[in-house]
């Protein structure tokens, strides 16, 4: 599908007059969140459309010595700001991508602008992109974004994607299309080729799925990078508190099928505060992943919540070097205010590696 640069303005304007409703991107409309909350974690998202939002709570005073995410809403429930922090210290190893430590949120008519700093409160871009400009409907749900660049101009960010689409279906799935700045439709990821998708959350507004889908109907990808089988859609299993326990690919008749990394299902194991303790990697025969693919990954965290060392490890838990790298350990240190300052890597004799 092409649509020219007249067109997609005209299309978003539509999309904005539209009425929609969803527990996902909601933005502007009043959620129940006032003033200052705290996190450990970010909910987990495969989209843009979804607004951050936090998972396993905790105090003020708990923020003082433990990592977490700072969410500042104003009284009418707009999310203003997101920063990643131990004692309002910004720290410098944030979920939020491309190296930012914090993300403000600005508000005009219909409009939701996000911009991103580094932990020392400087602006930054994030995935070769300044500002992310969302367009809203009335009710405050995103229904369209554009990337900008620095001077304010209409950019494309590193997988050549300028702009996108959403709207909720009348079986409440969300579908997702994506362009260029010539108009085109573009894929999600160039290794894997979706073009439309459609996502589903449970009564939580948990992702449940992600799914390609061509003139409505579930299409199997079969490009070089898609698995000798295809790949239809992602199955994401979360527990009652967001985290994602199975990450399981298929194709479009429901068979476990291999990503373009080799590995066709993730299961994940977490303690009471979030924190992933392993990652486990499974082929398509729901075998252990093998070949140049390290099976297990297991990581250890402090008493404030940050990660402060990462093994990988056989699926007999025994440590091994990274087939990629030559690396089995990755120790993280960090000063007395919670900023990471150096990160170590060895092979599994603890000899250390460059990388």
């Amino acid at each position: 599908m092409k649509l020219n640069k007249i067109t997609l303005p005209v299309i978003l304007i539509i999309l904005v007059g539209s009425i929609i409703t969803s527990c996902t991107g909601k933005t502007t409309q009043k959620n129940g969140h006032a003033g200052v909350e705290y996190y450990r974690h970010l909910q987990f998202s495969e989209t843009p459309y979804d607004i951050e939002k936090g998972t396993h709570p905790v105090t003020a005073n708990d923020s003082k010595t433990v990592n977490s995410y700072k969410f500042t809403y104003d009284n009418s429930g707009k999310l203003l700001s997101v920063e990643f922090v131990r004692n309002d210290v910004l720290l410098n190893y944030s979920s939020m991508g491309g190296g930012a430590a914090k993300i403000v949120y600005d508000y005009a008519e219909n409009k939701q602008v996000k911009h991103f700093f580094n932990n020392k409160g400087e602006p930054i871009e994030s995935g070769g992109v300044f500002a992310l400009e969302y367009a809203l409907d009335a009710n405050g749900n995103r229904v369209g974004l554009m990337n900008l660049g620095k001077d304010g101009a209409m950019i494309e960010n590193r997988n050549k994607i300028h702009s996108w689409t959403w709207s909720i279906l009348p079986d409440g799935m969300v579908k997702e299309l994506r362009y260029n700045l010539a108009g085109d439709e573009v894929v999600m990821n160039p290794f894997c080729p979706f073009y439309e998708l459609r996502f589903t959350y449970n009564d939580k507004g948990y992702t449940t799925r992600m799914a390609n889908f061509k003139a409505d109907t579930l299409y199997n990808c079969t490009a070089e990078n898609c698995g000798d089988i295809g790949v239809s859609y992602f199955s994401f299993t979360p527990n009652q508190n967001g985290d994602v326990e199975t990450f399981s690919v298929f194709n479009v008749f429901g068979q476990m099928s291999n990503l373009y990394w080799g590995w066709s299902k993730l299961v994940s194991k977490y303690d009471e505060n979030g924190n992933m303790l392993e990652e486990v990697f499974y082929d398509q025969d729901n075998e252990f992943v093998g070949g140049k693919l390290v099976p297990v990954t297991v990581n250890v965290y402090d008493s404030h919540g940050a990660l402060i060392e990462t093994k990988s490890m056989d699926k007999e838990r025994n440590v091994i070097n990274n087939p990629e790298n030559g690396v089995a350990i990755t120790e993280y240190k960090y000063d007395d205010k919670g900023i990471r300052t150096e990160t170590l890597t060895f092979d599994k004799d603890k000899a250390p590696v460059k990388i």
